[in-house]
């Protein structure tokens, strides 16, 4: 049916001397053919976004692209996610990433079929979860991380303290009792390097590397006003390499030929400590922490179905290959056998 406006605009039509549709008319054409395009474009995306009856993805980061984003974790979750899908389809798993808990309201729509993903869950985190569901959330670790402070693969440098990386990096450096620093030749640097500005990049608040540096090397404080803040690990990696007076911190993975790892230790009469596999592993690495998945398992029965194949996949052979891709530390056998017998699941 042709409605009133498209009769006014037929109406207004008019020919050229040639009997060639005029310019105005012309133009109205183009109009309506780039609002037509725009129609089946859009309509095409809203079928991508929501999907139809039929062969929608089931599997799904409940969180959406925003909570996920484009950080290290959640890009391994997202590939996570598609692994186990090629050989469960029609499951339906919800993840979400841990530190969207420690929001305000979390809880009020939490589901209990989600899965979190993530690092060590605060208390006011935990506490929600209880609340809500009248036992805590069960911790399984999968994986292991280590954030790393890295600088240029020319840069001298032989370690640095926590308190150190702190005067670097912290708008209040003050938390560990040291000053603020602003040079190399601060750091112990001699020679040409004595009065060379520090470029400090790092990481920004959106990713969970953020959260886990400030709290044990910033006191909890913030990054100062200097550092140049960049999306993830690899872009911070990036930076550094360009720049011989660089310095910034990501995860382990970001150690490539053109940046350099700077052995840490936790104190100044403590020794430097590089961080490797083998000492993460140990635990003589001072950042080294475990990824978790977290998940609702009501202590008097076995966590079951989809949930429980999941975090078995993901302590499996293929997805501690997956972790170990994108800079993650296999978990020990050891462990991964602790793992499933503490969601009761069986062996691995």
């Amino acid at each position: 049916m042709i409605s009133r406006a498209d009769r006014r605009v037929a109406g207004s039509v008019r020919l050229g001397s040639r009997g060639q549709p005029s310019r105005r008319f012309s133009g109205l054409i183009r109009q309506g053919i780039h609002l037509f395009l725009a129609a089946v474009l859009l309509a095409g995306g809203a079928g991508a976004v929501y999907g139809s009856s039929e062969g929608a993805e089931t599997i799904s980061g409940d969180a959406g692209s925003d909570e996920l984003g484009a950080s290290d974790l959640g890009r391994l979750i997202r590939d996570w996610t598609s692994a186990f899908q090629r050989d469960h389809a029609g499951a339906t798993l919800r993840l979400r990433p841990a530190r969207s808990l420690a929001s305000p309201g979390a809880f009020d729509e939490a589901r209990g079929d989600a899965i979190y993903v993530g690092y060590r869950l605060n208390r006011e985190a935990i506490d929600g979860f209880s609340r809500k569901l009248g036992y805590k959330p069960t911790p399984i670790r999968v994986a292991l991380d280590a954030v790393t402070i890295f600088v240029h693969r020319d840069n001298p440098i032989r370690g640095m303290t926590l308190a150190q990386a702190g005067s670097v990096f912290s708008r209040s450096p003050m938390c560990r009792g040291a000053q603020y620093l602003a040079t190399w030749g601060a750091l112990g640097l001699i020679g040409e390097w004595r009065t060379r500005p520090l470029q400090v990049f790092a990481i920004g608040s959106a990713d969970d590397v953020y959260d886990y540096f400030s709290e044990q090397v910033l006191c909890g404080g913030a990054l100062g006003e200097f550092v140049q803040v960049r999306p993830d690990s690899g872009s911070v990696a990036g930076a550094v390499s360009e720049s011989l007076n660089a310095i910034g911190y990501g995860r382990g993975d970001s150690t490539t030929v053109s940046v350099k790892p700077v052995p840490l230790a936790v104190d100044a009469n403590m020794p430097f400590v590089a961080p490797s596999e083998r000492n993460a592993v140990s635990g003589a690495y001072p950042l080294t922490r475990f990824l978790h998945i977290y998940v609702n398992k009501s202590p008097n029965r076995p966590l079951a179905g989809v949930q429980a194949d999941f975090v078995r996949f993901v302590l499996s052979a293929e997805g501690q290959q997956i972790a170990s891709r994108y800079g993650y530390i296999p978990v020990t056998p050891d462990v991964a056998k602790k793992e499933q017998k503490l969601i009761g699941t069986g062996q691995p």
